[in-house]
């Protein structure tokens, strides 16, 4: 009779247990007040990171390296406008006054000589995106620590048997001992056997050699008297 796999049996049913502790912390995530507090400020965190990551992984530096030079880039469109309304504003003054019409060409040469100013890169990793409703961030915390919670008790018990298949006898492994306990008997029989029939063998031939020697003499013997 085969035996039942209670062991993963108990492991099946440990997986399903685990689901209903992650929806347990899910739901104390949003009943206690202090761990509702604690689960936001991480889960603010973990948005953040994830953000941060999302980023990272999509951008494509060449790209914004050419619209941010797009963007700082003057249009000759702008300075011509600009050049028009001050030649304007420029001739207005030099009717009213001959200083103002002077401190009005100053300031419209210098505007044209100032260049736009290049915004600062801002790294990725220490940007700050917008934050999570506080429902939402309490939500993603608890998704991560009840997904964490189930894949610790999956990893836990493929540990606990991987360490009880270690401790168990490899069948495998005796049965090639035995068979080759089986072959070394069988040859210190075979070597035995080969030992005896030479022996056999060596009788034999020294029989066969003693029969006409015996056979020389006991003529030899018979014919003496004569």
């Amino acid at each position: 009779m085969v035996p039942l796999p209670l062991f993963k049996l108990g492991s099946l049913f440990l997986r399903h247990i685990s689901k209903y502790g992650a929806n347990r912390i899910k739901k104390q995530a949003h009943d206690h007040a202090r761990f509702r507090a604690f689960a936001a400020r991480y889960g603010q965190m973990m948005h953040q990171l994830n953000m941060r990551t999302s980023v990272a992984l999509l951008r494509d530096p060449e790209a914004e390296r050419r619209a941010r030079e797009k963007a700082e880039a003057p249009t000759v469109k702008t300075e011509a406008q600009t050049r028009r309304e001050e030649e304007g504003k420029a001739k207005e003054q030099q009717k009213a006054s001959p200083a103002a019409a002077t401190t009005a060409t100053a300031t419209a040469t210098t505007k044209q000589k100032t260049t736009p100013r290049r915004q600062p890169f801002q790294n990725i990793w220490t940007r700050k995106f917008r934050a999570l409703p506080e429902d939402k961030a309490v939500d993603l915390f608890a998704d991560v620590v009840g997904d964490t919670f189930i894949l610790g008790v999956a990893v836990a018990l493929i540990l606990y048997e991987y360490w009880r298949s270690q401790q168990k006898p490899d069948s495998n492994k005796e049965q090639i001992e035995a068979l080759g306990k089986r072959l070394d008997e069988r040859d210190g029989a075979l070597r035995e056997a080969e030992a005896r029939l030479g022996a056999v063998e060596e009788a034999l031939r020294t029989l066969r050699d003693a029969g006409p020697k015996k056979a020389v003499q006991a003529s030899l013997g018979e014919a003496a008297p004569t």
